[in-house]
């Protein structure tokens, strides 16, 4: 997302910007305007749709009321009583038909005075019954097997609607007790029809899709206009509000539409009256508000691009025209923008493009001109500087001490004369070696050859001393091949032999050791002389991190030769290379040549 938005021009940029400022905003509003228009709506709905529930649970209860009220003489009425109590043994026909005379009478009283009452029976736990309609075919065992376990022994009532779905009717039944009982032994129970109460819910108005039933605690409907749904049950949701709670709103689909349900439980029948109201309906009034709104927000929208477009190019407009200018200007074109009739920032930028165009194109020129000048002058100083360093480093390479090769010339022409033997023959050829080693037109030369030199160089001190000189090399194999300053390591071993050894009575010992570290390497020689005090070792330290170009004298007795190397690698590899002293007094000196650590390649004449 970040790297499409990076690849947007500035037109297009700004459009975006603007549009999502606009857009956003609008969308935010609409939301919130729609939301709370919808909870609104859905709070009036809920409050109409419980005022409805609420007046017809108050009318259904007052009509099943009056039906209860109504059996209350037959509760109380003696015969009644006497004829549960009956007994075939004891009871003759006459009395028995007078119970039945008078139980029947006052049946047909309450029938006349209340004419939805389509049937009143009595059933007895002895298996007696009176029934106010077609006694001899009455279903007194279906009665009794169904109305018996449901029924209090209280005697309060019971309300069982009709199961079957062309009926709309109810059964209000209690169980009642005879003169000489202590527990009920009977049931009393009128079968109602509410087909006028079934007419008053059927006029409820609930709108054109809506609708009211009533279902058990068990989400059971036990009526619903349509036919259809009687018997059927709620989904999950709706069965766990219903039982679980008096009252209350759940959504649910019904009959495959989303529907908004308002319940309330009716404390006389514990029946649930539902009212129910499909989502579409519910969200109608403001389908009509959605749809104005979205069409004045698109209109907003397209109005507004125009309007954004317009404003954008008056802005990007200047803007680009300084772009090509400046595209041009990289060209070597120094080109200025055109001034614009408007006074504002783009007019002042535009000010100091054409001023700083002025400025660079002079600046140009003269940068040029002194950059030949001084291309031309960095020639010769460099120039001049190479040779300088040449001949400076030819310079120190022919300070060498010379007094070796003059001490070592009288030897041989003492040995020449006193005793004519082959030590002459062998300091001759090794003098010649080296001879032929120091004057190799080379500045770098491999290891192994300056190995071969100190070798040539100790045969000839060994038999001038005349003492032994023990030469130790640890050395890797391929280190041999290494790259390494010429006439380097001998003023090292001869200055080693002159302080480190030569007044002492030790035997003499001289180990050449080397190692890589990182990218370095390190050719060590150290001797087992007198050592260097700490003091004297850091006068050398001192010294040798000099500018020693015209300093070329330790303050001590080390010789030229120490400080000629040490200058010799600073020239040729830089000054973080050099020579590094480590002393103990009585124990020794250990000389490092630090250069860096180049493979065997060809060397080069210097």
């Amino acid at each position: 997302m970040k790297k499409w938005l990076l690849s947007l021009n500035l037109f297009q940029r700004l459009l975006l910007y603007f549009l999502i400022i606009m857009i956003v905003p609008l969308i935010l509003v609409s939301s919130i305007i729609y939301i709370q228009s919808s909870k609104l709506l859905e709070e009036q709905t809920e409050e109409y749709l419980e005022q409805v529930i609420t007046n017809l649970s108050y009318q259904s209860d007052r009509y099943i009321r009056n039906y209860e009220l109504a059996t209350l003489p037959l509760v109380s009425n003696p015969n009644v009583k006497y004829f549960l109590d009956l007994n075939d043994d004891n009871t003759k026909e006459h009395i028995r038909y007078q119970y039945y005379e008078s139980i029947w009478s006052m049946m047909d009283q309450i029938a006349i005075q209340h004419p939805a009452i389509n049937r009143m029976y009595i059933i007895g736990d002895n298996g007696r019954h009176i029934a106010s309609q077609d006694n001899s075919t009455f279903p007194r065992e279906e009665k009794y097997k169904n109305l018996h376990p449901i029924t209090p022994e209280n005697g309060k009532i019971i309300i069982q609607p009709s199961d079957k779905h062309d009926d709309i009717s109810i059964t209000i039944a209690r169980k009642i007790r005879g003169m000489e009982s202590f527990s009920p032994n009977g049931i009393l129970a009128i079968e109602v029809s509410i087909e006028q109460l079934g007419e008053l819910w059927r006029k409820t108005r609930l709108g054109d899709n809506g609708f009211f039933m009533i279902t058990d605690t068990n989400g059971k409907v036990i009526y619903h206009p349509d036919f259809k749904f009687i018997g059927e049950t709620l989904n999950e949701v709706g069965r766990m509000q219903v039982s679980e709670f008096n009252q209350g709103t759940f959504f649910e689909e019904w009959d495959g539409k989303d529907t908004f349900f308002r319940f309330l439980t009716s404390d006389y029948t514990g029946w649930k009256l539902i009212a129910g109201v499909p989502e579409s309906q519910l969200l109608a009034p403001i389908a009509g508000v959605r749809q104005t709104a979205l069409i004045s927000a698109g209109i907003v929208v397209l109005i507004a691009c125009l309007l954004a477009i317009s404003f954008i190019k008056h802005i990007v407009h200047p803007i680009r025209l300084i772009e090509r200018t400046m595209k041009s200007v990289e060209q070597g074109k120094w080109e200025k923008v055109p001034n614009f009739s408007r006074n504002d920032e783009i007019k002042s930028l535009v000010n100091s493009y054409n001023t700083m165009v002025d400025k660079l194109s002079t600046l140009v020129e003269q940068v040029y001109k002194a950059e030949l000048k001084n291309k031309q002058v960095k020639i010769e100083l460099q120039e001049r500087e190479l040779e300088k360093q040449k001949i400076e480093i030819q310079a120190l390479q022919s300070q060498i001490n010379p007094h070796f090769l003059y001490n070592t010339l009288e030897t041989m022409g003492g040995y020449g004369l006193i005793n004519g033997i082959e030590e002459i023959s062998d300091m001759a050829e090794s003098l010649a070696h080296m001879f032929r080693y120091s004057i190799r037109n080379l500045e770098i030369v491999e290891l192994s050859d300056e190995i071969e030199h100190i070798r040539n160089y100790l045969t000839i001190h060994e038999c001038r001393m005349k003492k032994p000189i023990s030469l130790n090399l640890e050395i890797e194999e391929e280190v041999y091949h290494a790259q390494m300053v010429k006439l380097s390591l001998q003023p090292l071993i001869e200055n080693a032999i002159e302080h480190g050894l030569k007044k002492t009575m030790k035997e003499l010992e001289i180990t050449i050791r080397t190692f890589i570290q990182g990218t370095d390497l390190h050719v060590c020689v150290i001797d087992n002389g007198k050592g260097i005090s700490a003091e004297k070792l850091e006068e050398i330290k001192w010294t040798l991190k000099k500018d020693n170009r015209n300093n070329h004298k330790f303050s001590g007795d080390l010789g030229i030769g120490v400080t000629n190397v040490n200058r010799r690698i600073e020239l040729l590899f830089g000054e973080k290379y050099g020579l590094d002293f480590e002393s103990k007094e009585n124990e020794g000196t250990t000389v490092s040549v630090i250069i860096p650590y180049r493979k065997n390649e060809k060397c080069k004449p210097a």
